[in-house]
């Protein structure tokens, strides 16, 4: 017995042995000093073990010895006792029965755990865990939490009073059902397979939906939720509403958009005028030059030869100036137009215009600006008056006659057909010049603008930018069709006005 007593006291636990009728039959030290730092009770053999026991305990150790009896298994029992020093002790009292041969209880073990420190710990773990809980619930911040399925397991107030939904109308319900707008899903979705491959995401705008019906935008940062064994199981959302930010942020984008967008107008009209006065001063320097010089050349020759020229010979020349002078005249005709146009200096004043008149003389102007160099064949179907602005509609017709005339060096007809509707006038120019190539024809319409195949043709560069000005300033379309080396169709419809 003082061989087995000295293995007993060696023993890190408490044990002490009772019989089935509850007597202490044997203890070790360990037992001892547990005994003296709970109870002014000492340990001695032969007491009953439940009268060591305080009043308010010793019912509780009572009904565990009967269990014991009854099933035969042992039966765990945690309990905290006061010291004499104003302190707690915290021990893990296991009972184990020991069975004779016939299955009866023969002794009991019972084995006691000074766990005071550990439950210290868990106590302190648990007013650090309520303290952190009760931080988290009442934060300025938005905090919530989703499992790796999406749905909802927390929700702090400030959530509340932002979205207006509660705990319990998000708690267990996914996310994206309740807060999301579909078209954010997709985005959202990616965000939790990057946090459930355990990678923290930060600075990421979730636009949230109100309970009300509108939208908050919160900045947040995402980080995975593990368990003990450091398995990802969802992922905490912290963050703060950016939503006023973000607005104001946008603004201040849009403004800054605009303004760039209207300096960049601003720079690309600068440079189309500094292109254009370039294109110009190319062009005129080329066009004004040749009949300058015939003018000169002719007027050399008259002067020098005054006592002896013919009659024939100096008409020939007059003719010469007088055809130079008249060229000169219309490209500063086309000029002034474009310049008026420009500069909105052109008003619209309407008049009653007999269109049968207006055509011949218009179409008699061309022939004999051109020699009569080309036929222009007519086609009209009954036309009567029209309520328009005259000198647009001269500078139209002009300029489409004289152009196709101009870009059909070596094709005589030009096909002009006029269309009376209830609603609209429409004018039809063809011809079987030189044509227009297609990658040139978004740009027919810019002043000073003349594509290759016109190089060799005298001009500004100005007459179908005056054609189209004058078209949109009677509320009329043009459309242009053309083949390179088959000829173009000009095709101009406008709109009857009210007198």
């Amino acid at each position: 017995m003082d061989v087995l007593k000295d293995i007993l006291d060696n023993l890190n636990d408490s044990l002490i042995i009772i019989d089935s009728y509850g007597q202490i039959v044997l203890f070790n030290r360990e037992a001892e000093r547990i005994q003296k730092s709970i109870s002014e009770k000492p340990i001695t053999i032969g007491t009953n073990f439940a009268d060591l026991e305080s009043d308010e305990r010793k019912p509780v150790v009572t009904e565990i010895l009967k269990t014991i009896k009854r099933q035969k298994k042992p039966v765990k029992n945690f309990a905290e006792y006061a010291t004499p020093f104003d302190t707690s002790v915290f021990l893990e009292v296991s009972f184990v029965p020991v069975l004779g041969p016939k299955k009866e209880v023969r002794y009991i073990n019972v084995i006691t755990q000074d766990v005071t420190s550990r439950k210290i710990f868990e106590k302190r773990m648990k007013a650090a865990t309520a303290d952190l809980s009760n931080l988290l619930e009442e934060a300025h911040a938005v905090i919530f939490s989703v499992d790796s399925r999406g749905y909802m397991v927390g929700w702090n107030n400030h959530c509340t009073h932002l979205t207006g939904y509660t705990k319990e109308e998000v708690l267990s319900y996914k996310l994206c059902d309740v807060l999301m707008r579909k078209a954010q899903v997709p985005a959202f979705t990616a965000l939790m397979d990057r946090v459930l491959d355990n990678e923290s995401v930060g600075n990421y705008q979730l636009p949230i939906r109100t309970k009300a019906g509108s939208e908050i935008i919160v900045m947040l940062s995402a980080t995975p939720r593990t368990n003990s064994n450091g398995q990802v199981i969802g992922a905490t959302m912290v963050g703060q509403d950016v939503t006023e930010l973000t607005l104001k942020r946008r603004s201040l984008e849009k403004q800054v958009e605009n303004k760039t967008a209207a300096l960049e107008q601003v720079l690309k009209k600068e440079q189309e005028a500094v292109d254009m006065k370039s294109r110009f001063v190319s062009i005129a320097s080329h066009e004004f030059r040749s009949p300058l010089s015939s003018i000169d050349f002719a007027a050399s020759f008259i002067k020098q030869n005054a006592a002896t020229i013919g009659k024939k010979k100096l008409n020939e020349k007059v003719e010469v100036i007088e055809k130079h002078v008249s060229y000169m005249s219309h490209l500063l005709e086309d000029v002034l137009n474009y310049s008026r146009n420009e500069n909105g200096k052109i008003k619209i004043i309407p008049s009653m215009i007999c269109m049968e008149d207006f055509i011949g003389k218009a179409v008699e102007e061309v022939m004999c600006h051109c020699k009569h160099s080309h036929h222009i064949c007519v086609s009209t179907n009954n036309l009567g008056n029209l309520f328009t602005d005259e000198k647009l509609m001269r500078n139209i017709l002009i300029n489409l006659l004289g152009n196709a005339v101009k870009f059909s060096p070596r094709r005589e007809e030009i096909s002009l057909h006029v269309q009376d509707e209830d609603s609209h006038l429409t004018l039809e120019v063809s011809d079987e010049g030189i044509g227009i190539p297609e990658e040139e024809l978004e740009m027919i319409f810019e002043p000073f603008v003349r594509g290759k195949a016109a190089d060799n043709i005298q001009g500004t560069g100005l007459g179908l930018s005056i054609v189209k000005k004058a078209v949109e300033l009677l509320h009329g379309t043009i459309q242009v069709k053309s083949t390179l080396g088959k000829g173009s169709v000009f095709k101009v419809m406008i709109p009857r006005l009210r007198p």
